[in-house]
């Protein structure tokens, strides 16, 4: 009668460590090195195999809003509004110079 010796991989791996320790030390992080490569190609593959889609849905946040043909038509013949003229540094140094923040006003 035949007896099967079945392995996990953490038997296995175990087996291998109590080997592996009398190895020098160049040996080991040379061992770590091809390790890591492998572990790193195997996850590169595995992930550009299968390519993840992502779906985002989008919300319709406003309703009836008009097209530009039907804003041009809504305000032709309409004057558009001046654009106001830029105050000086000068003029906005003084305009805030000495005022504070009421909320703040109280922790100064």
């Amino acid at each position: 009668m035949a007896i099967a010796i079945r392995n996990t991989e953490s038997d296995i791996v175990d087996a291998y460590w109590e080997k592996l320790q009398s190895l020098s030390m160049k040996a080991k992080l040379r061992l770590a090195t091809l390790l890591t490569t492998s572990a790193f190609e195997e996850e590169c593959q595995k992930s550009s195999s299968t390519p993840t889609r992502k779906v985002f849905k989008t919300k319709r946040h406003t309703e009836n809003v008009l097209t530009d043909a039907q804003l041009e038509a809504r305000f032709a013949g309409m004057q558009t509004p001046e654009v106001p003229k830029d105050p000086s540094w000068s003029e906005v140094i003084n305009s805030n110079t000495g005022k504070t923040i009421p909320p703040i006003e109280k922790w100064l």
